[in-house]
């Protein structure tokens, strides 16, 4: 019954964003184009309020540091100086480039890393192996596909989502094992943000 109920949460939670604009497109007196610009941001505030309540989140916490986490991630950082070039994102305007560079990085961590792993990590903690010293288990693999599924709410299935939901998986697992081991979403947000600023960075200078 647990796994179920687990299952379903986040589920619902992988989908919030798609949801939130539903429900939005259904109160009255609000136009459609109101309803698109500020789904995200009232999205991210219902997301803030639910970590509240949940228990064992890391949405709040503080993250442990130590000299290996901050080596892993000086080294993701400067992966990404020659892979995120390659991730087709083409953000285009001011509210597109800041919504893809800060808000979207920091809500989605906040869903997924900081309360979709660790409700995970209470029914699918299954050990797999790791990745230099970051553990990996089953649900931060779940949590990764989650993430990368999660990116049809935004784009139709195409080619270019495509790369898109590779993208976000590979980095759902990096940024899930770092929540991991830090418990806190602090580090997976910083790296996030530097990713889509660097995508976007490489988009402008074509």
């Amino acid at each position: 019954m647990i796994y179920i109920v687990v299952s379903l949460f986040a589920l619902i939670l992988t989908f919030s964003y798609r949801i939130t604009k539903e429900w939005i497109y259904r109160v009255p007196f609000i136009a459609q184009k109101l309803a698109d610009k500020y789904t995200i941001y009232i999205w991210g505030f219902l997301a803030l309020a639910v970590a509240f309540f949940v228990k064992d989140e890391y949405v709040y916490q503080v993250p442990m540091i130590d000299k290996k986490i901050i080596f892993i991630g000086v080294v993701i950082l400067f992966i990404n100086l020659f892979v995120a070039k390659y991730s087709g994102y083409e953000p285009v305007g001011k509210y597109n480039l800041v919504n893809f560079v800060i808000f979207y990085p920091v809500f989605e961590e906040i869903i997924f890393r900081g309360l979709i792993l660790p409700i995970l990590n209470t029914t699918f903690n299954h050990y797999l192996g790791e990745i230099v010293f970051l553990q990996i288990t089953t649900a931060i693999i779940i949590s990764a596909f989650l993430f990368a599924i999660a990116h049809l709410q935004y784009y139709e299935l195409n080619q270019s989502s495509i790369r898109y939901m590779v993208f976000a998986c590979m980095g759902g697992v990096l940024f899930g094992a770092i929540a991991d081991y830090t418990q806190s979403i602090v580090f997976p947000i910083l790296l996030h943000v530097a990713f889509n600023f660097m995508a976007a960075y490489s988009y402008s200078k074509r």
